[in-house]
């Protein structure tokens, strides 16, 4: 399995997991690229590629071009062409997930726990309200009026 440099990546699109290459040398679809980095490190094969927002199946040097890849790619991350006899293990386009390891003794103590607290919780509320006293709303007209007459009348001087 030899590998030819065939360009770099120059800029990634998280959202769509898009890699711009900036090719050095030919690519087209159905080779197989290795994308190497400093954390990265995968295969795949490539499915189709864009330039201009436009499909096509050949790349020239000089070229940039828009890649799905599989993984997190960064600036910078060097892109060869997987060429030459032997065995090349692509990687499946999405990562298959690990099992899920069972829980410790400790842990699930702690989900029984924060459970209990759940059930516990909504009648806890439901007294604290009940508790509370009702806020006072606004007080109508007249009432507000009584009392601005009241104040004015205690405040003014005597004669």
């Amino acid at each position: 399995m030899q590998e030819q440099e065939v360009g770099r990546i120059i800029h990634f699109y998280t959202n769509i997991s898009v890699g711009i290459i900036q090719l050095s040398s030919t690519l087209k679809v159905g080779d197989t690229i290795h994308i190497k980095g400093a954390t990265t490190d995968f295969t795949q094969k490539v499915a189709s590629m864009q330039v201009n927002h436009a499909q096509v199946t050949t790349a020239n040097p000089g070229e940039s071009i828009g890649l799905q890849v599989r993984d997190h790619v960064r600036e910078h991350d060097v892109v060869y062409k997987v060429t030459g006899g032997g065995m090349v293990s692509v990687k499946p386009a999405m990562p298959v997930k690990a099992a899920a390891r069972k829980p410790t003794a400790a842990k699930k103590k702690a989900i029984r726990r924060t459970k209990a607290k759940k059930k516990v919780a909504p009648a806890r509320k439901k007294a604290k309200r009940a508790a509370k006293k009702p806020k006072k709303g606004r007080k109508s007209r007249p009432k507000r009026r009584k009392k601005r007459a009241a104040k004015r009348k205690s405040g003014r001087k005597q004669r």
